[in-house]
């Protein structure tokens, strides 16, 4: 039985795309420790529902937790953009 259950928005998912193979397979295990585990690893608490997933090389990923243990992940971005994106992320949530 799963921990959490995770989706994407459209943004994290184009994002998401445009990740090479190798960062891919970095977050899908990311995630999937969270979904069977409950574990998120390194966060950060951003605002309000607000939080990133940080990664050892400067990637993050923006997400939020719902109810009932749904985790919504709004964008993916880099330490080099991250106050844009955290921008964006909240926008996104807003719209959620």
């Amino acid at each position: 039985m799963s921990m959490y259950t995770v989706y994407g928005t459209v943004e994290y998912q184009e994002w998401f795309e445009e990740e090479s193979a190798k960062s891919k397979l970095q977050i899908q295990a990311r995630l999937s420790r969270i979904r069977n585990d409950g574990h998120f690893g390194t966060v950060r608490h951003l605002h309000d529902q607000l939080w990133e997933l940080k990664f050892n090389d400067g990637r993050r990923v923006y997400y939020s937790i719902l109810p009932e243990k749904n985790v919504i992940l709004l964008l993916g971005g880099n330490k080099n953009g991250q106050k844009k994106d955290i921008t964006k992320a909240k926008k996104i949530l807003a719209g959620t």
